[in-house]
């Protein structure tokens, strides 16, 4: 039961990402059973896109259009829980990953072990697989 990354939100989300293609098939099947959107993954998209100084009217618009052409994408979340938090804390500090690649990896932990990303930081730590 592959998490998707924050990677492929992003991906999907711009036509010129290099990884556009991927991600958007990646997206799609989420509507198999066993494929999640990792908590996570939202979170930090729309924190990033916060960051970049997107205005609330540009963030909505980006999360109008992810639910609009990937449905799933509303109900294939799992919901946070303490021992994803548990997870994300350990992997966060005994392993020295970011706080949402660890939590993205916490959620992946909890599942299968499987992320989908083009991240490497997923290659480091035990107990998850990076696939693409």
């Amino acid at each position: 039961m592959p998490v998707l990354d924050t990677v492929v939100l992003f991906g999907a989300a711009d036509p010129k990402d290099p990884h556009h293609e991927k991600a958007t098939f990646h997206l799609a099947h989420l509507i198999q059973p066993g494929f999640y959107l990792a908590s996570f993954a939202l979170l930090e998209f729309d924190i990033v896109m916060k960051s970049r100084s997107m205005s609330y009217l540009e963030r909505m618009v980006r999360h109008a259009l992810l639910a609009r052409d990937h449905p799933a994408t509303t109900s294939k979340v799992k919901a946070l829980s303490p021992q994803v938090l548990y997870l994300t804390s350990r992997i966060e500090g005994e392993e020295k990953v970011d706080y949402f690649d660890a939590g993205v990896a916490a959620e992946a932990q909890a599942l299968d072990g499987n992320v989908v990303s083009t991240d490497s930081v997923f290659d480091r730590i035990s107990g998850v697989r990076r696939v693409w």
